[in-house]
């Protein structure tokens, strides 16, 4: 995972109750929103992603030895060397699962306490590992957009369009989405080239309106070229 490690730092993670929210940090003109900390010991999920045959779940309060269930199934889990508390990987997880079926994820810690569920998707899933990358479709392919909402109510909305040479190649559809947060279906109805990008910003509420405040801010960025054949 490239970005991993960097966003464990930089990007925040906001808990429901509880937490104490920092003030936000400027750093080269980017602003990143401070990390909150949560005194409960429950693991929670905030985000998740394919990484080819891989699962990778990010969240808070993970235990040494934290295991990922998929509908209920036990999968093969190890914690992430850095931020072990914050980063689970299930190996080969995506040949355990059925294909293109919304999939509820859930992480049990050694001491039994279990998150609450999370809905996920099997299939053709696009997340923030895809970002500056060129994907090639055939017509009738479709995937799930899905970027990280940084926390739980969500503290970052994404503002998603479709341009560059035929955005008319590209049908977006944001409804009965098995991510209830994902960003929408794109399915590919004709050739052609085009871009898909986004852009994130604070959500205030629930964040402080002084974390909304910062001009120039750069909450986080998306870019994808999708070549449909």
């Amino acid at each position: 995972m490239k970005t991993k490690a960097s966003l464990a730092i930089l990007c925040s993670f906001f808990v429901v109750s509880g937490v104490t929210q920092s003030q936000p940090i400027v750093r080269e003109n980017r602003v990143v929103l401070g990390r909150a900390r949560s005194a409960e010991s429950h693991p929670t999920i905030l985000y998740a992603e394919w990484i080819g045959k891989n699962l990778d779940v990010e969240g808070a309060n993970f235990g040494d030895g934290a295991t990922v269930f998929v509908d209920g199934q036990r999968l093969k889990t190890v914690n992430a060397d850095n931020f072990p508390s914050s980063f689970l990987f299930a190996k080969k997880a995506k040949k355990k699962v059925a294909r293109n079926q919304a999939i509820t994820l859930q992480v049990q810690n050694p001491d039994g306490e279990t998150s609450d569920p999370f809905p996920f998707y099997s299939g053709f899933l696009l997340t923030m590992d895809d970002s500056g990358t060129v994907l090639h479709l055939n017509v009738g392919d479709r995937f799930l957009l899905f970027l990280p909402p940084h926390g739980e109510p969500p503290t970052l909305g994404w503002g998603v369009g479709i341009g560059g040479l035929d955005p008319t190649a590209m049908k977006l559809n944001t409804n009965d989405l098995p991510i209830p947060r994902a960003q929408g279906f794109f399915e590919a109805v004709h050739p052609g080239q085009f871009t898909i990008s986004a852009e994130a910003g604070p959500l205030c509420p629930p964040l402080p309106p002084e974390q909304c405040a910062p001009r120039g801010a750069n909450f986080g960025r998306f870019d994808l070229v999708v070549v449909v054949e």
